[in-house]
């Protein structure tokens, strides 16, 4: 089967839309954006045996292809448009095609997303997404602008999908049931991106960026491009209850601090906003915690109860480090 074949069969059914004037099958795709608006592109690659198993359903490489693209987004402020895919295969295997497909496209028309071009290879398994969306306000969520005395929040959960990786790698022998481990591997491998979340943080928040490779290292970029530090309070960070059956001593802290692909958004706002962002929480069905406060001193100090804790060995996952 051709590359071409096999790109109209899997990836070209759904493409059409009012703002997609020409797109898979030609040399580059014409898109129209909406009216005064302005674009925001990001992307990401992964990679076998790096952002995901060799057994990882592909169903769920599909699907996690694309969220951690507009999780980029979300953190953004902006709506996502239309999306591009370079994909490196092995071998061709219909079976694969057809299940990263459906996960891919599950989550795309769940979020408006049409997949308008890309490239179709031989070579060891890698996926590259960029994602195309717009912001309909003059206003875009950045990681410069967190604010002395804003609080700091995070939506969601955190440590589960790191927990979710741990069990997937056979470090530990975990004592969960069974409903628990597959909890938190859903949490690993199919994360939900915040976008409906964020569309309406837009109005309250400073700064924000998500939790791709760690609470800690994250929240760390938000004070660095801000020139500002932070106190959190460890105790009130927000876990599962699956989490929370885990958190026996204070190292095993060391996974909803610094664990990673959680793709939760953490921000900062005015605490005059607090009841806004309470109401617009409950009407997205997410929850939000304060976890901290952004202080002048530049500094991230972390407390547990009130008293000083200690820094977890590694902050969160670096690729070259």
């Amino acid at each position: 089967m051709s590359e071409q074949e096999i790109i109209a069969q899997y990836f070209s059914h759904h493409q059409f839309c009012d703002n997609v004037d020409i797109g898979i099958g030609d040399d580059a795709a014409v898109v129209t954006p909406p009216i005064n608006s302005k674009l925001v592109i990001t992307t990401d690659t992964l990679n076998e045996g790096v952002h995901f198993h060799p057994n990882c359903l592909p169903e769920h490489i599909g699907h996690k292809s694309l969220a951690v693209n507009l999780s980029d987004l979300a953190a953004m402020g902006a709506t996502p448009l239309w999306a591009t895919m370079n994909l490196s295969v092995p071998t061709i295997s219909h079976d694969w095609f057809k299940n990263f497909s459906q996960g891919f496209f599950a989550l795309a028309s769940q979020h408006n997303v049409k997949l308008i071009g890309g490239d179709l290879v031989r070579g060891p398994l890698s996926i590259s997404i960029q994602v195309i969306g717009y912001l309909s306000s003059k206003k875009v969520l950045t990681r410069a602008k967190a604010e002395t005395d804003d609080l700091i929040f995070v939506s969601g959960t955190v440590g589960d999908a790191a927990l979710g990786l741990k069990i997937q790698d056979s470090l530990k022998d975990l004592d969960l049931s069974q409903e628990d481990k597959d909890y938190v591997a859903k949490r690993f491998n199919t994360p939900e991106p915040r976008i409906n979340l964020a569309l309406g943080l837009v109005k309250f928040a400073n700064a924000a960026i998500d939790i791709s490779d760690g609470l800690l290292i994250d929240l760390q970029r938000i004070l660095s491009s801000s020139n500002v530090g932070a106190v959190i309070n460890i105790d009130q960070l927000p876990l599962s209850k699956v989490g929370q059956k885990l958190i026996k001593s204070e190292k095993d802290w060391s996974l909803p601090l610094a664990g990673g692909d959680d793709y939760e958004i953490i921000f900062t706002a005015n605490k005059r906003y607090t009841n806004e962002i309470n109401q617009l929480s409950s009407a997205v069905g997410c929850p939000i915690s304060v976890i901290g406060k952004i202080v002048q001193d530049k500094h991230l100090k972390l407390l547990l109860r009130g008293n000083l804790f200690t820094f977890p060995n590694k902050l969160g996952f670096e690729h070259f480090a």
